[in-house]
């Protein structure tokens, strides 16, 4: 089972593509997460602001980066479909799908509870 140059290049950008959208995918719910949590770093002492620390400004800030991260696994497992359908290899983009999908959750059950506070969930 041999292939051919052409066919080892398409694979090469295949797994190129899928590689450069999970880091760009990732670094945009990292820098959202770290964003998130300077600002909500703010929200406590007497200079707090009622409207930049409210309870949906919390929950909003607490949910963006795993809502990015899943995001961009639904999308990645959108393009393994495509992917599969035109019988081209589809493995980059299921990887990058459940790696995505592995940050969001790390991402959820870290963060939510030091983010959100006691006004959000009740925690």
């Amino acid at each position: 089972m041999r292939q051919n140059q052409g066919e080892l290049r398409h694979v090469d950008s295949t797994v190129r593509d899928a590689v450069r959208y999970t880091v760009v995918v990732g670094v945009i719910g990292v820098a959202f997460l770290v964003t998130a949590a300077v600002w909500l770093s703010t929200c406590s002492g007497s200079t707090v602001d009622t409207v930049a620390c409210g309870a949906p400004q919390r929950a909003l800030l607490t949910l963006g980066a795993p809502a990015i991260l899943l995001f961009g696994a639904l999308f990645a497992f959108f393009r393994t479909h495509q992917a599969w359908r035109r019988r081209e290899s589809f493995w980059p983009w299921q990887g990058a799908g459940w790696l995505l999908l592995t940050l969001m959750l790390l991402v959820l059950t870290m963060s939510v509870p030091s983010l959100s506070g006691p006004s959000v969930f009740g925690l």
